[in-house]
């Protein structure tokens, strides 16, 4: 039996026509707004890779300019242990990035011309080059650098900020158990920067220090440095010591005359200014507790925290009162 094919009438016909129109439509535009969409995307990635920000660093003698991401990798290594946990690295990556912006944004290096940072630890951040890091860490280099890596990747751009500027930053090995108020330090209240408890510091190599001298060596150094100083008997020469709430030297009078705790600690080259004196025999001796100034952030403070499950972002907000993370 053969079958005839059946004819589209002109109704049917027009009834798909408009159909198809209206398919057409709908689809059309949603289909170019996607694409659109993905364009605009790429536009986005192409300005956020145009706008990478470049640090310019003084090391070695000069100023080299470097990706500020890629300066921080080696800063990060230079000012933590890498056997740190990883979330205590973060937060050095942070840290340490926010402590450098601020320092482009504010005049930069002020010991180098041209320069935004320099790698003396004393004065801006350490920094330590790939080589340096080679020899350093030997077999570990590898595992330590991708760590480091990860690190400064996985925080890449935050920053930290309290009202919307970024912060100050200041951070030390260790706190001794609590850190210290900036203006107790550095002569300037700073709302983030805040006494906080520091605890676990105790596994921490340099936790409690000491420092030895004669009675001669004692004299000398206290006359170099305050040469109007009267010590006659060495033994009896120290009196009154008044301390802050974190235990460190505000005051202490030698000889008559007083001084902070952070200038016996620089005459002495002591590990903090939370110590106590013992004398014996012909010695004076400083026991020191912590390591470091004693504000902002405390390294195995941090390291501590990572161990307890703390994040990154835990240990900033805790180190740093009232900051976010942006």
């Amino acid at each position: 039996m053969i079958r005839r094919r059946r004819r589209l009438s002109v109704e049917s016909i027009v009834f798909l026509a408009i159909i198809v129109f209206v398919l057409l439509a709908v689809i059309y535009p949603a289909v170019t707004v996607l694409i659109r969409h993905e364009q605009k995307s790429l536009e986005e990635i192409e300005i956020e890779i145009e706008q990478e920000k470049y640090v310019n660093v003084y090391i070695d003698g000069g100023v080299i300019e470097m990706p500020l991401e890629e300066y921080l990798v080696g800063v990060v290594a230079a000012e933590m242990p890498a056997s740190y946990e990883l979330e205590a690295l973060k937060a050095q990556a942070v840290a340490a990035r926010t402590y450098t912006l601020y320092k482009m944004n504010n005049g930069g290096c002020a010991a180098h011309e041209g320069a935004d940072i320099c790698t003396d630890s004393g004065h801006c951040q350490a920094y330590m080059t790939e080589e340096e890091m080679a020899d350093f860490w030997g077999d570990d280099a590898g595992l330590y650098l991708e760590k480091i890596q990860t690190a400064v990747a996985s925080t890449s751009g935050e920053v930290l900020y309290y009202k919307g500027e970024e912060i100050q930053v200041f951070y030390h090995a260790c706190s001794g158990g609590q850190t210290e108020n900036c203006e107790n330090v550095y002569s300037q209240v700073l709302p983030y920067l805040v006494s906080v408890q520091s605890e676990g510091e105790e596994a921490y190599s340099n936790f409690y220090g000491e420092v030895a001298v004669s009675f001669k060596d004692f004299k000398s150094k206290m006359e170099a440095y305050s040469p109007s100083i009267d010590i006659d008997d060495v033994a009896s020469c120290i009196e009154e010591i008044v301390r802050y709430e974190s235990g460190r030297v505000e005051s202490i009078e030698i000889g008559g005359e007083a001084f902070t705790g952070r200038e016996i600690r620089g005459v002495f080259s002591l590990n903090s200014a939370n110590f106590t004196i013992d004398i014996s025999g012909d010695t004076i001796t400083f026991n020191t507790v912590g390591y470091g100034h004693g504000v902002g952030m405390s390294q195995s403070g941090a390291n501590a925290m990572a161990k307890g499950g703390a994040s990154y972002v835990d240990i900033l907000t805790h180190y740093y009162t009232g900051v976010t993370i942006e």
